[in-house]
């Protein structure tokens, strides 16, 4: 992924890739774009290079299903990808999903921040999973970081995780609604709300359900 003549190559080759993914504060170009399936490859001794084309081609089927609305779209193909990505992280069905992609889409309407945990999470290369993140990380600058300074209104630089199918259809065809929030429970379910507001009250709740994740 460092050899830039290799990376040319697949621009050249795949309509949906551009030189938005040779941005030089991306970690890793093709994030976001091998699709993440079964595949059967009978030669053992396959290079890395075939296994990236087979899953390139994989989302070229996918993407093809999705080239008109693509085209027709304000937002280039590498942000709808960065979006479902996001959504790909913090949508737990489709329904949510859906939702989740309205969210962020009427927050980059309004001017907003995404606020997205799994953003800032991947701007410093750990997993949720492993520990919290410390404030001077979510305070820092990082184009991958929604919840830094100066990301109003902004997606990441590039996707920040593998994509599925359910993802990348809820970025090209959101929920309509009026949502600027969502906040999940311990289980997973996630509350939709449309102020801030009401989004400290849905937390509140929560809280005095024990259905709230302390840290």
């Amino acid at each position: 992924l460092k050899n830039e003549e290799y990376i040319d190559s697949l621009i050249e080759k795949y309509w949906f890739l551009t030189d938005e993914i040779k941005n030089d504060y991306i970690y890793y170009p093709l994030e976001g774009y091998l699709f993440p399936d079964t595949y059967a490859i009978s030669n053992k001794d396959a290079s890395v290079e075939e296994i990236f084309e087979k899953m390139l081609d994989r989302m070229e089927e996918i993407l093809e299903k999705y080239k008109e609305e693509i085209e027709a779209s304000k937002y280039s193909v590498h942000e709808i990808l960065t979006l479902a990505s996001i959504v790909e992280t913090e949508g737990m069905n489709d329904e949510g999903r859906k939702n989740v992609a309205s969210v962020f889409y009427n927050r980059l309407e309004l001017g907003m921040s995404l606020g997205s945990d799994v953003t800032t999470y991947y701007s410093v290369k750990a997993d949720m999973g492993d520990r919290d993140l410390y404030q001077y990380e979510i305070d820092a600058y990082n184009p991958y970081n929604t919840r830094g300074p100066n990301m109003e209104g902004k997606l990441p630089i590039g996707p920040i995780s593998s994509i599925g199918m359910e993802s990348i259809d809820a970025a090209i065809n959101p929920n309509e609604t009026e949502y600027l929030f969502f906040v999940a429970d311990k289980k997973g379910k996630l509350y939709f709300t449309k102020t801030n507001s009401e989004h400290l009250q849905t937390i509140s709740e929560l809280q005095n359900n024990g259905e709230w994740d302390q840290y």
